[in-house]
This record gives structure tokens, C-alpha cells and sequence, in this order.
């Protein structure tokens, strides 16, 4: 068995399954069922999801590369791992996306196509689309293209020292988001990279060297924890602090998904584990695979309860959770791990092990 963070895995599967309901709920409120009406359940800003992935995704950065900072080719050996997991199942969904707006134009929105549009979203480089909002054709790459931006300035940190390379790491984002928060840069590209939701990857580097340095919480602390992450969330989101404080998101989401992080990562975990959890783990495995590929499943869906004339929206919600999950673990065991080996066997180097979090990010 992978050495790796069980809770960790999980909480990717929450994250994405909180994206998932967001993005069901959004279209069947867009749907016409006939006489039936869908209220969507708004407890807490499920797009949340999206903050607890950039917070793990700074927690694993950090873990799997701790010990790396200084080393002679580590910047490398990063950005290829980095490139190897990431760009491969990206671009093939990009593709798909292209192929859909020439094919299938009237069912699907923002499908104008322009060459720069298309270049970008491959470099992920944020860049307006035909609408002039930043994102690329995949709409949901927004996220990548922060991510992507992180693993540049975190690989370039690789070649200082730990102290200095995390110094490097927290000035160069920290000044950025402050930059931001004064509306700093007017235009794209910077405007997007500045957004002050990028300290999100700091707050996972913090909470990686707690748990580098042996911060652990019990069961009950651990609970109070992710409780509290997800109240702070329905407080928030009941309050209408989204509507309001849009700009401040690394507060009133960022810190919430700290916490949850914090309760999942930072409670002793058992070494071996089966049955459900084992499936929850794996869906937390597939969920990258789930992320890029359910607006896919949703359309598909979509399209066929319209032509249907069904109506039953509930039921349709949860028939588009259950084919997006299904799609989600098809794509990850057929496509996403066959093509991750092929080019991790060719493009990165032997990694000695040693790290806790499996580098599944």
C-alpha cells in the first residue's frame, strides 16, 4: 500500500464532491422539470471545495519536497513531476472541450473559440475569454492556473536553502496577494495571479510543518476542528459575507478550510485500512479525474433527461452525481494512472521514499 494520508484522500473526495453538488445544483436550478421545481441546498458555499483543494495542495508540496530545498536538480525533478500528474489529463479534457464547442456549439455556453484563448488555457495562463472573464476553455482550470502559478514560484524556491526557499515561497506570494488586495495590477495575467487566494497554498505549507514537526490531535479535537471549519462556513455563508467581502475569500474560506484540513491531517491515522474508508480513499485517488471530467457527465446527462421530458429533479441531481462519480473513476483508472506511469517512467527521476503524503495532488 501507497504511503500516504488516508484522511488526506478522503478529504480531496469531499472537496471535489463539494464542487460536484455545486455545479449539479447550478444546472438543475437552470433546468425546466415541468411542473416540479428543484430548491438547491445552499448550507454552506460549496464552491468551498475549491479552498480545501488549495490548502491540501500546499500541504503536499511542501511534504513531499521538505527535504529537497538546496539539492542540486530538485527545481527539475519537481516541476516535472508536477507537469507529468497535472498537464496530461488537463489538456486531453481542454481537447475535449475544444471539440465540443466546434461540435456541439449551441448546447454549450462560452463555446466562442479565439487562437489566443486556446494557447493560453494549454499554458495556463489566465487570459479573457470571448466574454472577457479569465477563464480557459475548461472553465474549472481557473483553479490550475493558480495552482500552476504556485508550483512555479515553490519549484523556483527549490534551489535556495529550506529557510530561504520558504521565505522566498511566502514573500513573493504574500507581496502578490497584498498587491492584490489594493487592486494593484489592472490586467491580466497579473491581476488573476495576485488575488489574495493564493495565501490558501501558504496556510497547507504552515499546516504541513506542524505536521512535519509533530502536531498531532486526538479524535475529539480533530472533530471540533472540521465541525467548526464547517460551521464557520454556514455562518459565513448565511451571513452573505460572499456577496459582500468577495476579495477577502482566504478568511472567511480559507481559514475555515484550514481547519478542516487541520482536524483530517493532524489525527493519528491507522497504517492500514479497508472497506469504506479503502472506497472513500480511492475516490480521493480519482478525485482530479472527478474534477476534470463531471462537467462532461453533467452535460451528458443534462441532455438526455431534457430530450427524455422527464422530470423528477431531484432524482436528476442524484443521477448526475452518481454518473459523474462513475465517469470520474473510469477516466482515473483507464486514462489518469496509465498515462501518469507512462510519462513518470520516462520523465521523472527515482524519488528515495520517505515523505508521509503520497504526491497525488
Amino acid at each position: 500500500m501507497k504511503n500516504t494520508l488516508p484522511n488526506l484522500q478522503i478529504l480531496r473526495f469531499l472537496a471535489a464532491a463539494m464542487v460536484l453538488l455545486s455545479h449539479v445544483q447550478h444546472q438543475a436550478a437552470g433546468m425546466n422539470f415541468g411542473a416540479a421545481t428543484y430548491t438547491p441546498w445552499t448550507g454552506i458555499y460549496l464552491a468551498g471545495g475549491v479552498d480545501i483543494f488549495f490548502v491540501i495542495s500546499g500541504f503536499i508540496m511542501h511534504a513531499i519536497s521538505s527535504g529537497d530545498f538546496g539539492h542540486e536538480g530538485a527545481s527539475r525533478r519537481f516541476l516535472i513531476r508536477r507537469l507529468v500528474r497535472i498537464v496530461p489529463p488537463y489538456w486531453l479534457f481542454t481537447l475535449a472541450m475544444i471539440a465540443a464547442a466546434v461540435f456541439f456549439s449551441g448546447h454549450i455556453r462560452h463555446s466562442a473559440l479565439s487562437l489566443w484563448h486556446i494557447v493560453t488555457s494549454f499554458l495556463f495562463i489566465p487570459y479573457p475569454n470571448a466574454y472577457g472573464q479569465p477563464y480557459p476553455m475548461l472553465m474549472l482550470g481557473w483553479t490550475l492556473n493558480y495552482e500552476f502559478f504556485f508550483y512555479v514560484v515553490f519549484g523556483a524556491a527549490l534551489v535556495l536553502p529550506r529557510a530561504k526557499g520558504l521565505g522566498f515561497v511566502f514573500l513573493t506570494i504574500g507581496s502578490l496577494s497584498v498587491l492584490g488586495i489594493f487592486d494593484t495590477f489592472k490586467s491580466l495575467p497579473m491581476s488573476f495571479w495576485s488575488n489574495p487566494i493564493m495565501l490558501e497554498f501558504l496556510l497547507g505549507i504552515l499546516l504541513s510543518i506542524a505536521h512535519e514537526k509533530g502536531a498531532r490531535v486526538g479524535g475529539v479535537t480533530a472533530a471540533l476542528l472540521i465541525t467548526g471549519g464547517f460551521l464557520a462556513m454556514f455562518v459565513l455563508m448565511d451571513l452573505g459575507i460572499a456577496a459582500h467581502f468577495w476579495a477577502a475569500r482566504v478568511l472567511w474560506m480559507g481559514l475555515p478550510a484550514l481547519a478542516i484540513c487541520a482536524g483530517a491531517v493532524l489525527l493519528v491515522q491507522p497504517v492500514r485500512y479497508a472497506g469504506f474508508k479503502q472506497a472513500l480513499v480511492f475516490l480521493g485517488d480519482a478525485s482530479y479525474a472527478l474534477y476534470l471530467s463531471h462537467p462532461f457527465a453533467l452535460n451528458l446527462v443534462a441532455l438526455l433527461w431534457s430530450k427524455a421530458g422527464l422530470q423528477q429533479p431531484y432524482l436528476y441531481v442524484a443521477l448526475s452525481c452518481a454518473v459523474s462519480l462513475a465517469l470520474g473513476a473510469v477516466v482515473h483508472v483507464l486514462v489518469e494512472k496509465p498515462v501518469t506511469r507512462y510519462f513518470s517512467s520516462r520523465l521523472s527521476p527515482k524519488r528515495v521514499p520517505g515523505n508521509a503524503a503520497q504526491e497525488v495532488c
